[in-house]
């Protein structure tokens, strides 16, 4: 859903300029290929104390049993995610399928310029066949390690898009898809524990995420010969440098928002909680 946010986004940025771009067929499909992509974020709260030193002095004696216990309940905390990913709970909606009737208004002005777009019946699949490769435990450092691989992920669905260049009103609406073959997830983190109550807290949170390969695919524009090609022209000018800037963007927030979530749900918990 962020990539087909990110593409009209990025088409309005540029659309004063796109004029220049030569007209095309109306059923004549745009098709963007994304080469590999890396991102990586860390965020880093308060940093260590006596009380987490002496917590994993404490952790390092216990035996090979004990740490796989831990890292087994992690991995079948995961596996058990999936129900909710697929069915939600109260608290969380169902990710996949992930069904919007509509996202926006998206805007942009410029130079005399204003486009206004929407996307509509936005449909979103393939989280639920998440892969847990790898969990790990690292009782020195308070450090666990997730390796999760995603083998697919597809989005669809149409826009409808507006322009006014000077005095003159321009409208376009089409069909869009986007295809992410194979994403991993790497997901690091320390912990510690409050002092005053002894519960765990959340100290560094490390992000990594390779995307291996990612088809963006418009087709059906109607509408404004104009628009249509300011939409076409900036789609295909869109650069690798681009994509990565918008994903750095998407995975800092993603990992600030995830920082002070798993905060929250760590404050419920002790050390004796999860060895238990």
């Amino acid at each position: 859903m962020k990539i087909a946010c990110v593409v009209f986004l990025v088409a309005c940025v540029y659309a004063h300029g796109a004029v220049r771009y030569p007209a095309r067929e109306d059923n004549e499909p745009l098709q963007l290929r994304i080469l590999p992509t890396q991102i990586h974020t860390t965020t880093v709260g308060v940093q260590n104390t006596a009380d987490d030193e002496l917590l994993a002095s404490e952790l390092a004696l216990l035996n090979n049993q004990q740490r796989n216990l831990i890292e087994d309940q992690i991995a079948n905390l995961l596996e058990g995610f999936r129900d909710v990913v697929i069915n939600g709970n109260e608290n969380i909606p169902p990710l996949d399928p992930v069904e919007l009737q509509q996202i926006g208004p998206f805007s942009y002005s410029s130079n005399g310029i204003r486009v206004t777009g929407y996307i509509n019946d936005l449909h979103a699949d393939g989280l639920r066949w998440y892969i847990v490769d790898e969990v790990t435990f690292n009782a020195l450092r308070l450090a666990l390690g997730v390796r999760v691989t995603l083998p697919w992920l597809r989005v669809n669905g149409s826009y409808d898009a507006n322009a006014r260049i000077l005095l003159l009103r321009h409208d376009a609406g089409g069909n869009f898809r986007v295809f992410v073959n194979r994403v991993e997830v790497s997901v690091d983190l320390r912990v510690g524990t409050n002092i005053l109550a002894g519960h765990l807290v959340l100290r560094e949170l490390d992000i990594k995420i390779d995307i291996h390969d990612t088809l963006i695919q418009i087709d059906g524009l109607v509408g404004s010969p104009v628009l249509n090609n300011i939409i076409s022209g900036l789609v295909q000018s869109i650069t690798q440098a681009v994509i990565q800037n918008e994903l750095e963007k998407v995975s800092q927030m993603l990992s600030e928002q995830l920082f002070d979530t798993i905060n929250e749900v760590l404050k419920d918990y002790t050390i004796a909680d999860i060895l238990g």
